[in-house]
């Protein structure tokens, strides 16, 4: 019984009930409402690989039930076949419309009845097949972007040993924030699952115009004069033109985008005085003012040849303080809001880049 399809066969007249009984009941798991409303109760304890619907019926007819059904994501991919007498083009074509598979025409023919109820549970599993092997093959896809974006992140620490750390650790910071952000009202709007799942994706990559950075300027273990800042500075229009480039050449866009916005606006400022192109306000992309804020916490949480870590308390101070100057105001109250969130990944950074299994060149130095 329990290997059985089920099928669910909504219809207020009992003779029907019985027919379909005598030609359905050996091979299949039959569950029978006699009204749309007892039908949804049935829904609620099983989910039917078929649901047979009789278009007359009272309080709530086939076509309402259908359009109910077709409502609610738990079942609008049950297969329904409507049971009727009306033959009519019209009715019929109204019917698919609204997403049933097939009619059944009353009194039902046993044999055809079968046949088309076994077709259909077929093709619906056949579909479903599809479906997974589809979804399958995205995430290993995902899977292989991701390996590719953080190995490609390692790649970057060649250059000066920080800048790779930064950027796992950035990413890290960013991944709490955005996680938190896209539960708020005021965000949930602009960061559906796929920006948020692209974005995080593309943190690691903020800095990557980095690697085209002069030694003398990315390795220098001092402050940079005017000059030397002035060439740094030039990491976001790279970062930035490489994924612009890129978008013109992958199949995925958003993400080029994403990843362009990230990189090439990350060091604008609230107030206008960022760079390269010295935006203000909203018309920095809000990826990108998401992470400047996590940009600055990780700098002044990070030891660097130049400089001892900043404390968590006193980065948070600065943060503040830079409300609506540096940084977007509302973005600052909220990473405010998660203080102790972002202390916790502060004190846990480690192992969660290591459980990241980033790519490091760093093994490599002793054999230069």
């Amino acid at each position: 019984m329990g290997d059985k399809k089920k099928i669910l066969m909504i219809d207020d007249v009992a003779l029907n009930h019985a027919m379909a009984r005598s030609v359905l009941e050996d091979n299949y798991e039959l569950y029978e409402a006699i009204s749309g409303e007892e039908g949804f109760g049935i829904l609620k304890k099983i989910i039917p690989d078929l649901i047979l619907l009789d278009v007359v019926m009272p309080e709530m007819n086939g076509m309402e039930v259908l359009k109910k059904l077709k409502s609610i994501p738990a079942y609008k991919e049950i297969p329904v076949i409507f049971l009727t007498a009306d033959t009519s083009p019209e009715a019929e074509v109204e019917g698919f419309q609204l997403g049933i598979v097939d009619y059944i025409v009353k009194p039902f023919v046993p044999m055809v009845m079968k046949k088309r109820i076994e077709t259909q549970i077929e093709l619906a599993q056949y579909q479903k097949h599809l479906e997974d092997s589809v979804k399958e093959k995205i995430k290993e896809m995902e899977q292989m972007y991701d390996l590719m974006t953080v190995s490609f992140a390692g790649l970057v620490e060649s250059r000066d040993g920080v800048t790779g750390v930064h950027l796992k650790n950035t990413s890290f910071y960013f991944s709490v924030f955005i996680s938190h952000l896209k539960t708020l009202p005021k965000y949930k709007d602009y960061l559906p699952a796929s920006v948020v799942r692209k974005a995080c994706r593309s943190a690691p990559l903020h800095d990557v115009g980095k690697i085209a950075i002069k030694d003398s300027v990315l390795q220098k273990p001092a402050s940079l004069s005017n000059e030397e800042y002035e060439n740094m500075k030039l990491h976001a229009v790279i970062g930035g033109d490489l994924f612009d480039y890129l978008k013109e050449r992958i199949p995925d866009k958003e993400f080029a985008t994403i990843a362009s916005q990230i990189a090439k606006s990350h060091h604008e400022r609230w107030d206008g005085r960022g760079y390269p192109n010295g935006l203000k306000g909203e018309e920095i992309p809000l990826l990108a003012r998401i992470m400047s804020i996590v940009d600055v916490y990780d700098a002044m949480t990070s030891e660097r040849p130049y400089k001892e870590p900043v404390s968590h308390e006193k980065t948070m101070t600065f943060i503040a303080a830079n409300s609506g100057t540096q940084f977007d105001p509302d973005l600052v109250e909220e990473f405010l809001n998660i203080s102790n969130v972002i202390k916790e990944c502060l004190d846990s950074k480690e192992q969660m880049i290591e459980k990241k299994q980033y790519f490091s060149t760093m093994k490599y130095r002793s054999m230069q």
